[in-house]
């Protein structure tokens, strides 16, 4: 049938009609010659015949082996099961042909935005209620054939989307070193997880932290990529030009061994770009993060260190954290990217106008997977799912979607190609200097607002949180968080609250990261520096 000519006979439940044309005009404030409307209509008919066709085709998503890897005991777990609250859904997968591989003995549990093939996905929300996702991501299937056993879903924020540790449905998690203050989010339940030791390793998520938050604030080590470096395919998405997925782990070697099981293109994600190694390419990364920091050029970033919202002990501490990096044999100084203050600003237009969208399941323009089964689920938006959103989900569509009307058609291109400039200004640092550094959040883990908080307040109790995150996942530069210290809160409660310290490097010089990383974390005592 040709895509555009009027069809010979037309579908019983074709639903143009002679008005489909012209009301749709008069809507866009647009007019057809009255003589050439049946001509459109006809094409319209046409060519909506040819989409009823493909919408009946069956999809097309990768196979899962499960002989090989089979689901076994899925159920929800028991508040006895899950006394932090952190797990979302419990199984047990692992690969029953292949025996050894870099994972060999290591528990892992997932982000629950990561789909894995008859497991239910909660998203962290009351939005959707039943989504069993079809297959599983390509992390999901990495770890396996590397020997790793999958045990489970970590509860991660409302629909991925909050940093601090109370937006999902599942109800609040209380960060690993103080009940009642923040976990941080929205990859809260993995953070959790590992921290308390329920698992050896975690595999987070990261638009605008999420990753690097909850590690920071449990005082654990956290990476973000590169973008593309993990195949971000099946996991659900914010917005494809922010996604990452990455590890979160007690220690250095393990993150960077979780990193080698996981890392490289699939040939389905498009977040892939020049420079992406294909998995048997990947460097090994464990046995590199041991070779030191001598010779490096480390830059302590001064705009991150005074945010508008920060505390200045946090600042404090990362500035000492880092300057102990020149006993051990770097070079450390200070650098300035003015721009880097303006990159929530960025973020704040991407992240709101691209993922409206993408929630709408209007999102085009990619060669990717696309999760159907979820997209499905997500529309239409009714007001009685709308109302089971947190606040961040419901500030999220209505900024986006909004601005989609009333704001300057270019607004996003924009701010997209003001990314660019964003990157060019850290990359001609980086040209200097091997590393960045900033304090991973500018401020200590707050405590949770009360679930009845109004929307506000809810708000306020994230203020501030991405200052320093945000901008890395805009440009798509690797950025990883190890702890460096304690401080007390300044309620005066007797606890003692981790501090991360974020080093940044050059696309794929995840090396280079664990270096620091590696070399700081056997040199002190986080706990006690």
């Amino acid at each position: 049938m040709s895509a555009v000519l009027t069809p010979d006979t037309v579908s019983a439940n074709n639903p143009v009609t002679d008005a489909s044309v012209p009301e749709f005009l008069v809507k866009m404030g647009l007019e057809l010659p009255a003589d050439q409307l049946p001509e459109y209509t006809g094409f319209l008919k046409g060519i909506w015949e040819v989409w009823n066709e493909v919408d009946g085709m069956e999809d097309y998503v990768p196979a899962v082996d499960e002989t090989r890897f089979p689901r076994l005991n899925v159920h929800r777990p028991t508040n006895e099961e899950n006394p932090a609250n952190a797990w979302a859904w419990r199984v047990t997968i692992e690969d029953q042909e292949n025996k050894g591989g870099l994972l060999q003995g290591k528990t892992v549990c997932l982000k629950d935005n990561v789909a894995v093939k008859g497991v239910p996905c909660l998203v962290g929300t009351d939005f959707i209620t039943d989504w069993v996702p079809n297959t599983d991501a390509t992390v999901v299937t990495r770890i396996l054939k590397a020997g790793g056993t999958v045990l489970g879903k970590a509860v991660c924020e409302n629909l991925s989307l909050w940093g601090a540790s109370n937006s999902a449905a599942t109800g609040p998690i209380s960060n690993f070193h103080a009940q009642g203050y923040s976990a941080g989010g929205s990859s809260s339940g993995t953070a959790v997880l590992v921290a308390r030791g329920d698992v050896d390793l975690g595999i987070g998520g990261d638009q605008g932290g999420s990753i690097r938050m909850p590690a920071s604030k449990n005082g654990l080590v956290g990476l973000k990529p590169t973008t593309g470096l993990v195949p971000y395919t099946g996991v659900a998405s914010l917005e494809p030009t922010l996604d990452h997925v990455g590890p979160i782990t007690r220690t250095v070697l393990d993150n960077a061994l979780l990193l080698q099981a996981i890392a490289g293109a699939d040939g389905i994600d498009d977040r892939q770009q020049a420079g992406c190694p294909f998995p048997t390419q990947v460097a090994n990364y464990p046995e590199l993060a041991q070779l030191g920091v001598k010779g490096l050029r480390v830059g302590i970033l001064k705009e991150s260190l005074n945010c508008p919202i920060h505390d200045q002990r946090v600042s404090d501490l990362v500035v000492r954290a880092a300057s102990a990096l020149a006993e051990l044999g770097a070079t450390v100084g200070e650098v300035s990217v003015p721009m880097h203050r303006r990159a929530p600003d960025l973020w704040a237009v991407i992240g709101r106008l691209s993922s409206a969208v993408s929630w709408t399941a209007k999102n085009c323009g990619r060669r990717q997977l696309f999760l159907n089964d979820l997209n499905d689920k997500m529309v239409p938006v009714t007001q009685g799912r709308f109302d089971k959103l947190f606040p961040s989900g419901v500030n999220t569509i209505v900024n986006g979607l909004w601005a989609w009307e009333h704001c300057p058609p270019t607004l996003l291109g924009k701010a997209t190609n003001l990314v660019r400039k964003l990157r060019d200004e850290y990359d001609k640092t980086l040209d200097d200097f091997d590393v960045i550094i900033t304090p991973t959040i500018p401020i200590l883990p707050q405590r949770l607002a009360p679930q009845d908080a109004s929307p506000a307040e809810q708000m306020a109790s994230a203020a501030g949180l991405t200052l320093n995150t945000s901008a890395f996942n805009l440009t798509g530069h690797p950025a990883l968080t190890i702890p460096v210290g304690v401080l007390a809160p300044d309620d005066g409660e007797p606890v003692r609250l981790p501090v991360g310290m974020q080093v940044v490097g050059k696309y794929y010089d995840e090396t280079v990261l664990y270096r620091v990383g590696q070399a700081w974390s056997t040199a002190h005592d986080w706990q006690s520096f």
